[in-house]
């Protein structure tokens, strides 16, 4: 479901920052107020400025924390792995004929991860898009490194690999990455998702524990003991550790079963992100704009949108991107409603792009506080702003965020109580399993 078309993205909020301090984008002195493509300064600065009014706005929360921020996570985990050595392998395929004995029918693994467990390549994964079944081939369309980013060294004849339907850690049954914005505070029991007819208790134990027990041998049934820790990929080293901050999910025994868990958490809030420029060319299907320095694939996934000039309103996802020349490669522009045929782009069209989910945490109900955040961050940061008399610390401090406290407050109906301490008496029926060695 949408939200409405009035809650504001990062892109709304880093123009009326860029407005408030006389450096946005008005194509040519005309219109409204844009995010400073033109200048990668003022654009940097104001991508700040936004960013540090939302970490304020999470960080001045009611006494017992914001409830938009509480969240349940879900991780379907696998029950099944396979692995094997490669016959053959390269950029985007690896070969084992073996594997067509057991998957012959095309296409049975698509949508299924491979890792790199040792060899050439060794930690490497990616998500399948393709697989032959008659010669047991699988395509993937980049082979990342540990960390998840494009240009991971690509496997060979005689790697070793393993299979999983669900994305693990390095191929691990028993591991799972979780979502970027799981900051390391778990709020609760950690069960099994509805109708998975499943009576096992699952308890939460020191990660330890996990490792002293898989230390002597390692079993396979339905978890019984779930610990959580930093994530340490296949081949990190002090100077790479941890890079993004990540957490994993460790469980016991190795799940026997494909199943879902859900455990209550508290969001953690990744900075969000925005690029703009004035582009070279652009054609049916690209937009080059040769100023940009990032990386090869860096902006694959995000959304591309002109927002000035030649193609205005048109839009559409980069599939593919070119460091060396700035080219972002499109499978169609869009018409700002979404259809096909937009209108494409050409020289000095002006544009943005940025990753597909680019909307602060919080929610349409909160937009108004956390522009009243970002205003009082630009007032802090701008001493003409300072001066201009609005005084945005005032409005932020003694409206904007009380308001934020009393929206906050009523998104619970009253009878559930306090979210941290629940109702008075919670009455839930629950057991554990039992065996028994003789005849009743």
């Amino acid at each position: 479901m949408s939200e409405p078309t009035s809650a504001y993205g990062f892109v709304d909020l880093v123009a009326k920052v860029a407005h408030e301090m006389g450096v946005a984008y008005y194509g040519g002195g005309t219109g409204a107020a844009l995010v400073p493509a033109d200048d990668d300064y003022n654009l940097q600065l104001c991508k700040k400025i936004v960013n540090d009014g939302i970490k304020m706005f999470i960080a001045d929360a009611p006494k017992n924390g914001w409830r938009w921020m509480r969240r349940i996570m879900s991780v379907t985990i696998n029950g099944t792995r396979v692995t094997g050595t490669a016959d053959a392998a390269g950029a985007t395929s690896l070969t084992d004929l073996p594997l067509a004995t057991t998957y012959p029918t095309n296409d049975a693994l698509n949508g299924y991860w491979i890792y790199i467990t040792g060899g050439t390549g060794n930690g490497s994964y990616a998500q399948i898009t393709d697989y032959v079944g008659a010669t047991g081939v699988i395509t993937v369309a980049d082979w990342l490194d540990q960390y998840g980013n494009a240009g991971g060294t690509d496997p060979a004849a005689s790697s070793t690999y393993a299979i999983t339907r669900y994305e693990t850690v390095g191929g691990d049954i028993a591991r799972y990455p979780l979502a970027e914005n799981f900051g390391g505070e778990v709020n609760g029991k950690i069960t099994y998702a509805k109708d998975t007819n499943h009576s096992t208790e699952i308890k939460w134990v020191d990660e330890a524990q996990l490792r002293t027990v898989k230390a002597t041998t390692e079993l396979t049934g339905y978890p019984r003991r779930a610990a959580y820790r930093p994530l340490e990929p296949k081949g990190s080293t002090l100077a790479t550790t941890s890079i993004k901050r990540r957490w994993e999910l460790v469980l016991d025994p190795k799940p026997s079963e494909s199943d879902t868990l859900e455990f209550p958490y508290t969001l953690y809030f990744d900075n969000l992100d925005l690029e703009a420029g004035v582009g070279d060319s652009g054609g049916d299907t690209t937009l080059v704009d040769a100023a940009r320095t990032e990386g090869n694939d860096y902006f694959n996934g995000w959304i591309a949108r002109i927002i000035y000039g030649t193609g205005k309103g048109s839009y559409a996802v980069v599939t593919d991107y070119t460091g060396s020349t700035g080219t972002f490669t499109v499978a169609d522009w869009l018409t700002s409603a979404g259809a096909g045929g937009g209108t494409n782009p050409g020289a000095n069209s002006v544009y943005t792009v940025e990753p597909a989910n680019n909307r602060h945490p919080a929610g349409f109900r909160f937009d108004e506080a956390i522009l009243a955040a970002c205003m009082y961050k630009t007032e802090e940061e701008d001493e003409s702003v300072a001066e201009s008399g609005k005084n945005f610390v005032d409005k932020y401090m003694n409206k904007a965020l009380p308001k934020a406290y009393e929206t906050d407050y009523r998104s619970h109906p009253r009878t559930l109580g306090s979210m941290n301490q629940g109702t008075d008496v919670v009455h839930e029926r629950t057991w554990s399993d039992i065996t028994t060695d003789h005849d009743v």
